[in-house]
């Protein structure tokens, strides 16, 4: 989930005597996917965020900022977070803040998915000392943010988020639009399990 700094946005939205109704109006979109872009549930698309600043009468870099997107000195946001990283057995924890890569890296990693995908690409670095993961030990791991469990994902290794909340790097052998789902996990083991989320890795950087 995104780390988005909500009482910015009610605060501004009581400044201006609007209500998160009226801004999903604005966003034609319905007001639970605004309630649930506010609470950070839900991606706040480039255009949406564009649509916020005038609609609060902010900047356009404000509204990233305070979505959790971090922005360039020249104003475009950094499209590649390192955000979370990953133990040996394949666990993915988030950061409570989101740090800068070494600018080598961030250009190799925006050469990887430049034709691949669109919007914010997040970044993980793998810490494994030991274990199957331990070939691709300070190896940056990129994926895309998801609400949903992504037909890409099925059939190749994926960042996927459990019912139970635990989010994991694992293999994606079938899944179900109902949840059930049969994974191979970083240990080689099979397991089925109930996935919220998983969207596949787009790119390994060594």
């Amino acid at each position: 989930m995104t780390e988005i700094d909500k009482k910015w946005f009610f605060q501004k939205l009581d400044e201006r005597q609007k209500s998160v109704r009226s801004l999903a109006r604005h966003l034609s979109i319905d007001p639970s996917a605004a309630s649930r872009m506010l609470s950070g549930t839900r991606r706040m698309k480039m255009e949406e965020a564009n649509q916020i600043a005038l609609f609060l009468g902010v900047s356009l870099s404000d509204v990233l900022n305070h979505a959790g997107v971090s922005v360039e000195p020249d104003g475009t946001p950094t499209r590649i977070l390192l955000a979370a990283v990953i133990n040996e057995a394949g666990s993915v924890e988030r950061l409570k803040e989101p740090r800068p890569l070494p600018q080598t890296v961030i250009d190799r990693a925006k050469a990887a998915v430049r034709d691949l995908v669109d919007g914010q690409v997040i970044a993980a670095q793998v810490r494994a000392a030991s274990g199957p993961l331990s070939i691709w030990d300070d190896a940056v791991i990129l994926f895309g943010h998801t609400d949903e469990v992504e037909t890409a994902a099925i059939g190749v290794l994926s960042i996927c988020r459990t019912r139970d909340g635990d989010q994991i790097m694992a293999k994606v052998e079938r899944a179900r639009k109902t949840g059930e789902a049969r994974i191979q996990t970083a240990s080689g083991a099979t397991e089925e399990t109930l996935l919220d989320t998983a969207t596949p890795v787009l790119a390994v950087i060594p």
